[in-house]
């Protein structure tokens, strides 16, 4: 039966031209090529080592020597009262201004709330459903909830790069609170405190495979690894303003307006380019002050040349795969509004190689231009004026290194 498909391939001079190369592998030939040894694997609670709950306060965990990092996990619960507003998307932007990571007191990475809603707008629907259940979407009132927001630097992207926290030098995680951590002030909205901790998952292999481990790594006075860390550019300010009386509607920035300007002073060499605007006050009545604000336009120009000038429906196409395709998140969310300009291209869905980077270093006069919209919903409140936060957040590539001597993390080229 599949003896005439044969034959007539037999006679392809395509076919035979491709059976000749030795990029040719036949899947079916079995082989171990690669076999990770046999390691335990176990979640642990952390509970905060100094440090409270509250506005613009700061918690610190001590990350305990159980082995290698896989996953962090930031968890917290948040109690409104009966009668007050429901629990808003994006609620954890208000919770969380920035989580660092520590090496023996010094800072090595950070991720600020914007880094985190860049973040989760790179995941692709499979991914971001789990993100957006946990951590994003709004809650119901007068309950109980509980958040959990995972903590991904750029350590975690890769399982070559996990922190190996038996070896290194004591690490912690830093969280610094949000100004608007119980949202508006008529809002009567807690956190407890004895609720706030870490969950980290662990792996630990045995005596024989772990002194392998430290053989392998730190014959050498240092261990170099690549990995990403993020930058966040200064907010330009973007307002919108109508006329009395105006009825709903979007009144927002057109491409025919000036656009916000975003000045680019990191000098690092960037994978990754997120444009965020977000409304930069809370009102009472709109249940959608901090959603991300749809991209009507973005341009990127750069010693005196343009880069890119793309629209918001061909943003949508930014996220480009090896096969010629994009992957975006949910079209059911507004995370969708975050806009991804990568320098590289995906491997598979939300990575893979290290493909490509883009060095601001001698580039002059770097400016992204930002035209956006919002639905103004100025009936309700008879709001004439809003102001936005128009943010540019830099996904990065960095070189780490850990001291072989002592166990200390630290960065060691990033530009």
């Amino acid at each position: 039966m599949t003896s005439i498909i044969n034959s007539s391939n037999a006679n392809s001079a395509l076919i035979n031209t491709i059976n000749a190369s030795e990029s040719k592998h036949n899947p079916n030939i079995y082989s171990t090529k690669k076999i990770y040894p046999a390691a335990a694997t176990t979640y642990v609670t952390t509970s905060k080592a100094s440090g409270s709950v509250g506005a613009n306060q700061t918690i610190v965990f001590d990350l305990m020597k159980y082995g290698i990092a896989q996953q962090l996990l930031l968890v917290y619960s948040k109690t409104s009262a009966a009668g007050t507003p429901t629990i808003p998307a994006y609620d954890f932007m208000n919770v969380i201004d920035r989580v660092e990571l520590l090496s023996s007191s010094k800072v090595i990475d950070t991720l600020t709330r914007f880094d985190l809603l860049a973040q989760f707008s790179d995941l692709d629907e499979s991914q971001f459903n789990i993100v957006n259940n946990s951590a994003v979407k709004s809650r119901d009132a007068a309950k109980t909830h509980k958040f959990v927001v995972p903590l991904v630097f750029g350590f975690f992207k890769d399982i070559n790069t996990n922190l190996n926290l038996q070896f290194n030098e004591p690490m912690s995680i830093r969280v610094r609170w949000g100004a608007n951590l119980k949202q508006a002030s008529t809002n009567d909205v807690d956190i407890a405190e004895t609720d706030v901790y870490l969950k980290l998952r662990y792996k630990a292999y045995n005596e024989s495979d772990f002194s392998e481990i430290l053989t392998e790594n730190y014959n050498e006075p240092e261990l170099n690894q690549m990995s990403t860390g993020f930058y966040d550019e200064n907010a330009s300010i973007g307002t919108i303003t109508v006329a009395a009386n105006s009825a709903t509607g979007n009144y927002g920035y057109d491409i025919t307006k000036p656009a916000v300007k975003v000045e680019l002073k990191n000098t690092d060499c960037v994978n990754n380019f997120f444009v965020i605007v977000r409304q930069n006050q809370s009102y009472e009545n709109l249940t959608d002050s901090y959603q991300p604000r749809k991209i009507l336009r973005l341009r990127f120009t750069a010693s005196g040349q343009e880069i890119f000038d793309l629209s918001g429906e061909e943003l949508y196409y930014a996220k480009l795969c090896v096969n010629g395709f994009s992957i975006q998140t949910s079209g059911a969310s507004d995370i969708v509004n975050v806009s991804k300009i990568q320098t590289g291209l995906w491997e598979y869905s939300g990575g893979g190689t290290q493909s490509n980077t883009l060095s601001l270093r001698e580039l002059n006069n770097p400016i992204i231009e930002v035209w956006f919209e919002d639905n103004f919903q100025l009936d309700a409140q008879n709001i004439q004026t809003r102001t936005y936060d128009v943010v540019v957040v830099e996904e990065a590539v960095k070189i780490y290194s850990t001291t072989s001597a002592t166990g200390r993390v630290q960065t060691s080229l990033s530009n």
